[in-house]
């Protein structure tokens, strides 16, 4: 995946900023200012069905509690994922990744799917996305790169869907990621963007690799970022990054 056709600015989790987190009306909200690339999170329910959630726990972003892999998808259909953000969101449902998928597409949206499970759980984790991507997403859709912390995950996506883009998720660039990248068959390096500095950034670039950074949400650190070469930000507020910029 070449930086010619990725986009400078990826609402993050839809536009977390302005919407509850991972949810339909989030991404509508993301679509509504002009993004035209959407973040979100799968993980697996209790039953094995990918939906579109980040934390391990349901209580920061839903009323529900304990952690979303011990929890049922009609367990899941129960909770309200919009209340704790505004009350206008009451209501707001835990969407799985098939509904996710459906309305992205509809849209014309790009899509960063980050595979969000530990390393044992990774494989089984993106087995299962992957398998509903390969159901959900034209062969001629937008633009899709799948991404995760977990190798496990990436592999199985190597394996899977071998020609859509991967990108390896890291906290900060590690001493051998070369290696990494080269061996899990990566051609984006995502990295958060507190730990990134100009020499970093450039020897990425210079290895031929897209840079991801996340979460970006201050257009001073944005433009330093661009002016190092960095490809793809991703913001929790896009619109603030998007104005100004070819997208």
């Amino acid at each position: 995946m070449t930086g010619s056709i990725l986009p400078r600015v990826i609402g993050h989790r839809g536009a977390a900023a302005h919407a509850p987190e991972n949810t339909l009306a989030g991404f509508a909200c993301a679509v509504r200012l002009g993004v035209g690339w959407i973040e979100l999170d799968v993980q697996l329910t209790a039953d094995g069905v990918p939906v579109v959630f980040h934390d391990d726990r349901l209580d920061r972003t839903s009323d529900g509690h304990g952690l979303l892999v011990e929890t049922s998808l009609a367990d899941i259909r129960r909770l309200d994922a919009g209340g704790w953000f505004a009350e206008r969101f009451s209501g707001e449902k835990i969407p799985t990744l098939s509904e996710a998928l459906s309305f992205l597409v509809k849209q014309g949206q790009g899509l960063c799917l980050e595979v969000k499970a530990s390393e044992a759980r990774g494989g089984s984790t993106a087995r299962a996305a992957l398998a509903e991507v390969e159901r959900s997403w034209p062969a001629d859709g937008p633009p899709l790169v799948i991404s995760s912390f977990a190798k496990s995950a990436l592999a199985v996506a190597d394996e899977m869907a071998p020609d859509r883009p991967r990108g390896l998720l890291v906290e900060k660039v590690p001493s051998d990621w070369r290696d990494e990248v080269s061996g899990l068959g990566c051609t984006s390096l995502h990295v958060d963007q507190t730990t990134l500095d100009e020499k970093t950034v450039r020897a990425v670039k210079e290895a031929g690799l897209a840079l991801f950074a996340y979460t970006v949400n201050d257009r001073l650190r944005a433009e330093q970022l661009w002016g190092w070469g960095a490809d793809t930000l991703f913001s929790d507020c896009p619109e603030q990054l998007l104005s100004g910029s070819d997208g």
